[in-house]
């Protein structure tokens, strides 16, 4: 039959989205309006794009189970950090989060429950919703500036999903650029639409290329252009674009995109206090792009703060997100991050253990209120500093990281630089030795962005594999089955769900599933 996966989102005639108003995002749905009449005007294409940016922190149709574990892209950056080494759980708990974190969740590809269907799944929905924007352009009246920036919006957005899809289920673009990619969908998709093949890897990535591409020369037109922080803007396409570039290996290209991120007027990196506020306001200064939760949010219980918070009386508190003893004993005690993560001898309750995190907190945990933040400045600033390092301009990248380092440890940050080989050779692997400034810019992100980044994505890019098997380990899963150290191990991409075999003929479950 020609019915296609994604096309579980689309109903032919209307529109579900969601509203969103200057200050926040709303929680109650429109009424069903007809596609078309919702597309007459910028502000009615608006709440097409605000419906999308509410899926971003959401739980919602794209599993029938498992829901509390699927609340939006913070998922993903959880699960994926989960299946690297530096952040781990301490125990089983509920269940939650805890098979992606031993590795088993890939022979579970014909539920509609788990990793596998919940991902594949909400990023089409995405890429569905995008394509619908995209497709009404021609009939949206209102100012062109206005126009393009939505388009812009969507075509960003659609780049966006493509670009994590790509990545989780296929390994990284380089050395498997003709590797069967991802299917491929950028008209309107309805039930009847035919479904699409594998494709290769090259070509996927040529698509998000073009679409940031598109979008930031949309988005030039008026590049103050963000009503909302949930919006993505001119600085956010260029930042996803910087990360695009990093994948691909053209590190002159990703330094100049994220340099161009960076010089949003007024962004500044956080420093001092703002650091140690919970990760959870998105007028933190630093904060490019993120979810603003208000009080009346629907399901908001099954949150991002549910699974990391142990001082709430939520998941986190039989399943405590911890770090990596070994990266925890990396950073030096004059740096302020240090903070972040309970030392080796903090114990002794229901709610302090060792080495938990105490990074990312509730801002109100009677009504479990926390904004989502999906990207900061101190991103941009890492991504700079490691392509520069990696296209040899190692001044320029020293000074890139020092901008940083000296908001974090301003006492220490010489004498952690001290001895460094100026060179672009990553010798530190997954453990090991601080010996290069490349090495140090990568152990800096690991430390800046522990928990905000997708961490598997990182080892795949970077191709070290990773060890939880250092002296004295505290990872409650060593997974010593799996060898993680071989850079492109099947197991750290997912199987394809089976229902999109069953639902689109172009697909063959017998050629085109990733090794089993």
């Amino acid at each position: 039959m020609k019915k296609i996966f994604l096309s579980l989102l689309i109903i032919s005639s209307t529109i579900i989205f969601f509203s969103c108003s200057d200050d926040n995002l709303e929680t109650s749905p429109t009424d069903r309006t007809s596609g078309a009449e919702l597309f007459k005007s910028t502000e009615g294409a608006q709440v097409a794009m605000n419906g999308i940016y509410r899926m971003l922190f959401t739980s919602g149709d794209w599993t029938t189970g498992n829901t509390h574990q699927n609340f939006g892209i913070l998922s993903t950056k959880l699960y994926t950090s989960l299946m690297g080494e530096d952040l781990l759980q301490d125990a089983q708990g509920n269940g939650w989060f805890y098979f992606d974190y031993r590795y088993d969740v890939r022979s579970r590809y014909t539920a509609s429950t788990w990793r596998p269907y919940a991902t594949w799944n909400y990023y089409y929905q995405i890429v569905s919703n995008a394509n619908y924007v995209l497709g009404s352009q021609e009939i949206i009246s209102g100012d062109q500036v206005v126009i393009d920036n939505i388009i812009a919006q969507a075509y960003t957005m659609r780049a966006y999903a493509y670009f994590i899809l790509i990545q989780s289920f296929q390994q990284t673009y380089k050395g498997h650029e003709q590797s069967p990619g991802v299917p491929l969908y950028t008209e309107p998709t309805t039930a009847t639409s035919e479904g699409k093949g594998r494709g290769t890897v090259e070509e996927v990535y040529q698509q998000i290329n073009s679409d940031l591409e598109n979008a930031i020369t949309l988005f030039s037109g008026d590049k103050s252009r963000q009503e909302h922080i949930s919006h993505v803007d001119y600085y956010v396409a260029n930042a996803i674009m910087a990360n695009v570039m990093m994948v691909q290996n053209k590190w002159t290209e990703a330094a100049g995109y994220a340099d161009e991120a960076l010089s949003k007027p007024n962004l500044k990196m956080a420093g001092g206090n703002a650091l140690h506020t919970g990760f959870n306001d998105v007028k933190m200064q630093g904060v490019m792009w993120g979810g603003e939760i208000i009080p009346d949010q629907s399901g908001i219980y099954a949150s991002f703060f549910a699974h990391m918070d142990a001082s709430a009386d939520r998941y986190a508190r039989s399943s405590r997100k911890c770090i990596y003893n070994w990266l925890y004993d990396k950073i030096p005690a004059t740096d302020t991050r240090k903070q972040w993560w309970n030392g080796p001898t903090d114990g002794g309750t229901n709610v302090t253990k060792p080495y938990n995190q105490i990074k990312f907190r509730y801002s109100e945990v009677s009504t479990d209120l926390g904004d989502y933040i999906f990207m900061r400045a101190e991103e941009m600033q890492l991504v700079k500093a490691e392509a520069l390092a990696r296209a040899s301009q190692f001044t320029q990248a020293k000074d890139a990281l020092v901008e940083l380092m000296k908001l974090r440890d301003p006492s220490g940050y010489e004498m952690s630089l001290a001895g460094l080989t100026m060179s672009n050779e990553l010798t530190m692997g997954s453990i090991g030795n601080v010996t290069t400034i490349l090495d140090m810019i990568v152990l800096q992100r690991r430390i800046e962005l522990w928990g905000e980044t997708e961490r598997i994505f990182d080892i795949l890019r970077m191709k070290t594999g990773f060890d939880r098997n250092a002296t004295g380990s505290n990872h409650s899963q060593k997974i010593p089955n799996i060898n993680t150290l071989q850079v492109d191990n099947k197991e750290f991409i997912l199987t394809i769900p089976q229902k999109e075999f069953d639902s689109n003929p172009a697909m063959d479950a017998t050629t085109d599933q990733n090794p089993m």
